[in-house]
């Protein structure tokens, strides 16, 4: 981010849930001054309750979550938004608007999404969410159909379209990639630039093992699923 001179983070949610490092997660996020939301193990490790669902391995990490966090911090989770509008025209959630359990997957979902967030604020031309952890862009002109694909490495936004963007997850990703996904945003220019950046997984594996998670949480690392 530093060498590729951004101006700013916004992170959309999970920096905690199935590593081994929550605190240092929070901490760099906040270090950088980034503008965070909540995702489902945000509100997760802020309250047990909100984890009805999850799989095992998922709730047995964000069960050490919760106990690894001191309260002070766990507060602040339960602080963050679930969406947020950083500039205008642009739009923040995790899995949903206003829901951070909901997947984004389909043209169909997305056209609800769209239309929703159309009728919340006519001025929001492009979204950015996560959860699925995999790269993936919708579009629709207005009266269109959705178009949904996996993106390239650049995206030159057009002002007559409307997008959602997911950007993929800096860890554990699903998109059988397993390097760090992230993109940069240009909003003058409309520029989307899709990113990956290798990072030492065997030490991120080593350190989820030590912890005492589940295995599978390790092993998923090295395979991008």
């Amino acid at each position: 981010m530093r060498s590729e001179g951004a101006e700013g983070l916004w992170h959309l949610g999970d920096a905690v849930g199935y590593g081994a490092d929550p605190f240092t997660c929070l901490q760099l996020l906040a270090d950088l001054g980034g503008v965070l939301i909540a995702g489902n193990h945000e509100q997760a490790s802020c309250d047990l309750a909100e984890a009805q669902g999850f799989n095992p391995a998922a709730l047995e990490a964000v069960r050490w979550t919760h106990d690894a966090l001191d309260p002070s911090l766990r507060k602040k989770l339960c602080e963050l938004p679930v969406n947020t509008t950083p500039l205008p025209g642009v739009f923040l959630f995790h899995g949903l608007p206003g829901s951070s359990t909901g997947y984004l997957r389909t043209p169909e979902m997305a056209r609800l999404v769209l239309d929703h967030l159309e009728d919340r604020d006519p001025r929001i031309r492009i979204s950015f969410f996560g959860h699925t952890h995999r790269p993936m862009v919708f579009t629709r002109l207005p009266g269109r159909p959705v178009s949904m694909f996996e993106p390239g490495q650049d995206l030159i936004t057009s002002p007559g379209r409307h997008y959602l963007v997911n950007p993929g997850s800096v860890g554990q990703p699903r998109n059988g990639d397993p390097s760090a996904h992230y993109l940069l945003f240009d909003p003058e220019e409309g520029h989307i630039l899709f990113k990956r950046v290798e990072y030492n997984v065997a030490l991120a594996q080593e350190r989820i093992l030590a912890a005492g998670l589940p295995p599978s949480l390790a092993a998923r690392l090295s395979q991008g699923l």
